[in-house]
Order: C-alpha cells, then sequence, then structure tokens
C-alpha cells in the first residue's frame, strides 16, 4: 500500500470536530473527501497534517491519519494584532516540525495541497517526493485583488479599523502579495504538479518550463454528489430567482452583479438576487450592502452569510440561474457543484472556469467586471427556459462524467504511483500528463 502524507493549511473538519471547534463550512472540504475515498480504495493510506496552535495526540477517523502541526499560539488581542501586521507566512518551528513529521513517518509521497500552502517551502526541500496541487494560484490573483473595488472603497478598507487591528482585506491584500512570491519560488523549486484546467498548467510551465504536470478533476462532496435533484430549468414556482456566491475575497465580482441586477429588475420586477459566503458584518458585506443601497435594489437582494453544504444544495434547486462573476479563479468548487445539480451557469470567462465548462453548449460565459453582458446571458435564460434546462442539463452530464469520485480517486493514485516510480528510477519524466 502506497502511504502519501497530505499537508494542508486549513484544519480538516475531523480534527475540529476532535478538538471540540465548530464546523468551519467552505475552504477545502473536498480534501476530508478525497482523502476518504482514497483509503477506502485500499491503494493509499493517507494522512494529513496542518498546523494546529492546539496540541493533540495523532488520531485515525474514517481510515484517514491526522497529527497537528505545532503553530505558535497568537498571543492574546495585542499579539494577533502585531501578528496581523507582521505577515509572517509560517513560523520556523512550523515548517522546522513538517521535516520533522516527514523524517519519523517516512511516507512514500509528500502532497502538498496548494502550491500557496504556508507548508509548501518545507515539503519541496525535503528528501521525500512532493506533488504539489496547484488551486489558487496567488500569482494571478494578486494582481486582480481589488478588481471592481473603487478609490472610495479601497479608501474605506486601508482607514477601517480593521486595517489597524491587523486583519481585514488590506491586510489581506499584503498577504497575498507574499503568498505570490513564495508560490512562485515552490512553482520553480519542485518538480510534481497536479492540476485541473488549461490555465493552471500554463500559469505553472510559464514559471518551470521543465516541471511535472498531471491532470486530475476534483472530488465533490456528497451533498451534491448523490443528491436527486429535480429537472434542471423547471423549477420556478415564483418570481425569477438568481443564486450567487462570493467570500470575503473583493475580486469574486459581487459588484458586477449587484450592477447586472439593477439592469434586470425593470423586466423582471419579481426578482431575487440571493448571494452566500460573505460573512456577515464584514468588510465586504458592508461594501456590498452600500452598494446595493446607491443602485436603489437592496429590497431585492437577500445576504444569506456562509451556508453549509447542505443549505447551498437547497439554494441550487431553488435557483433560475447561478451567477458566478469573478474576476479571477481557477477551478471554483461552486460552479462544480452547480454544474452538479443541474443549475443553469452564468459565469465570467476568465482563468480556468472555461476549462469547466463549454460557452452556448453547457452555461454561458461573459468577460469579468461586464455587467450589461452578465445582464444580458442572465435574462436569456430567465425568458427561455428551454435553453436554461438544456445547458443545465448538459452542464450536469459533463460534471456527472469528469467528477465521478471512482474515476478521481482512481486518478490521483495512478498519479501518485508514477511519482513514486519516476523518482525511484523505475519510470519515464513526461512533460504532461492529462
Amino acid at each position: 500500500m502506497l502511504r502519501a502524507l497530505w499537508l494542508t493549511d486549513v484544519l480538516p473538519q475531523p480534527v475540529r470536530r476532535h478538538l471540540g471547534q465548530p464546523a468551519y463550512p467552505g475552504p477545502q472540504a473536498w480534501v476530508d473527501r478525497l482523502a476518504e475515498e482514497l483509503v477506502r480504495s485500499g491503494d493509499v493510506r493517507v494522512e494529513i497534517a496542518a498546523p494546529c496552535s492546539t496540541s493533540f495526540t495523532p488520531f485515525e477517523a474514517s481510515g484517514v491519519w491526522y497529527h497537528g502541526v505545532p503553530a505558535p499560539p497568537d498571543g492574546g488581542r495585542i499579539g494577533r494584532i502585531l501578528q496581523g501586521w507582521r505577515h509572517r507566512l509560517a513560523a520556523p518551528e512550523t515548517l522546522g516540525a513538517v521535516g520533522a513529521l516527514v523524517a519519523r513517518l517516512r511516507p512514500d509521497l509528500v502532497h502538498v495541497q496548494g502550491t500557496e500552502s504556508v507548508l509548501g517551502p518545507a515539503a519541496v526541500a525535503g528528501t521525500a517526493p512532493c506533488l504539489v496541487s496547484l488551486q489558487g494560484l496567488m500569482q494571478a490573483c494578486a494582481p486582480l485583488y481589488f478588481a471592481g473595488r473603487t478609490p472610495g472603497d479601497v479608501a474605506r478598507l486601508v482607514l477601517s479599523e480593521d486595517f489597524v487591528k491587523g486583519r481585514g482585506v488590506a491586510q489581506g491584500y499584503v498577504r497575498y502579495r507574499q503568498l505570490a512570491r513564495q508560490e512562485a519560488a515552490v512553482m520553480r523549486a519542485g518538480r510534481w504538479f497536479v492540476g485541473r484546467t488549461d490555465w493552471d498548467r500554463a500559469v505553472l510551465l510559464a514559471t518551470n518550463p521543465s516541471a511535472t504536470y498531471f491532470h486530475c478533476d476534483e472530488i465533490v462532496r456528497d451533498e451534491f454528489w448523490d443528491a436527486d435533484w429535480a429537472a434542471a430549468g423547471g423549477r420556478r414556482t415564483r418570481g425569477p430567482r438568481l443564486y450567487s456566491t462570493a467570500s470575503a475575497m473583493p475580486f469574486k465580482g459581487t459588484e458586477t452583479l449587484l450592477r447586472a441586477a439593477a439592469l434586470l429588475l425593470p423586466d423582471h420586477p419579481g426578482l431575487r438576487m440571493r448571494v452566500a459566503g460573505v460573512p456577515d458584518g464584514s468588510e465586504m458585506d458592508r461594501l456590498y450592502r452600500r452598494a446595493a443601497r446607491r443602485l436603489g435594489i437592496d429590497a431585492a437582494v437577500d445576504w444569506l452569510g456562509r451556508l453549509d453544504a447542505a443549505a447551498i444544495a437547497a439554494e441550487l434547486e431553488a435557483a433560475d440561474a447561478f451567477v458566478y462573476p469573478s474576476h479571477i479563479d481557477n477551478s471554483p468548487n461552486a460552479v462544480v457543484e452547480a454544474m452538479l445539480a443541474g443549475t443553469p451557469v452564468v459565469a465570467s470567462f476568465t482563468g480556468g472556469i472555461p476549462s469547466l465548462l463549454e460557452d452556448g453548449a453547457e452555461g454561458l460565459l461573459v468577460p469579468r467586471g461586464d455587467a450589461p453582458a452578465l445582464a444580458a446571458a442572465v435574462r436569456r435564460l430567465l425568458d427561455d427556459r428551454e435553453l436554461a434546462a438544456r445547458l443545465g442539463s448538459a452542464a450536469r452530464a459533463r460534471a456527472r462524467r469528469r467528477n465521478d469520485p471512482a474515476r478521481v480517486t482512481a486518478r490521483m493514485t495512478e498519479i501518485y504511483r508514477e511519482v513514486v516510480a519516476a523518482e525511484h528510477g523505475a519510470g519515464r519524466r513526461m512533460e504532461v500528463h492529462s
């Protein structure tokens, strides 16, 4: 059996439960699912390590072993402020603990979940074969971090209380820039990478032309794979209802969505725009609500905050269309989940999104930041329900083929075996594996 040690910056849900912490829906939830599927296949033993300021004894859950990598405590309120302004990605003792864990466990392969991972430098410099997943691509996101923001928006973010306290959106920009520099160094130093889109392959090979790229699609949470979805496009029982998801990151394009909604409302006065993912009371929440009031559409927008998978699935099933206006993204889970639901998708033609669905055949893609084009695409779906149903059905069929858990699990196992064999001199190096 092949032994893989995963490194992730996000504390896995089983660890949060083990420590009595509340569940945190969102980032990298698919990681837990893929680990369990790999273990269930019987071909791979998976152990996962993540930085954690609370010490715990390694434990097993659903066949996966979990380890904590020591992270310094924040030191209270003043310590958190100082830490926020310091912008240190990982403490030396954390990186040292990664090396010590690898030496103790002696895995056949280390898999870093994200080129931007703060643990990446320790992994690619280690002695074990190292595979790095291409996920956020900070080098591409950082230049567009404030895309869509007005000068007044940026000024508010810089002058905010959150910024003074070392947190918030403006401080996040500084961190993104640091992550982008670290990511570039990891890409140059690493040899083996796995991604999902034509775009992430292009970004990698532009940075490191000698890197080996493997393609492997993502696995999706049970709530989206196993659901008994209603027929796409035929679910309207009320006025038109759009669903979108964003986050605390400012480049998700929600301001474009609001401008598009203002253009749609005269023709569709019953329109409901439901937006999830923006944390309640956050800086971006306040900016978006202010923009909605300025556009005169605040009564038509429902701000849902962060939702768990079940609530997202319910929103997708009730929506006439899923709208994803991000300025930059690689392979957003939200788009894949909407495709699996059969909910017609309108998204930005940016980054890796065109690799996920074909414009005009499985969804509609529009230029990023173009509110009139976004409104026109949504209007097509609202006015032509046969088109909406056809696109949603085609997208669902593609997602069920591409994101099939058994297929993804088998592909990842195959990649692991090829990397290990090549590192031991038994394999043939290839530039691109599809």
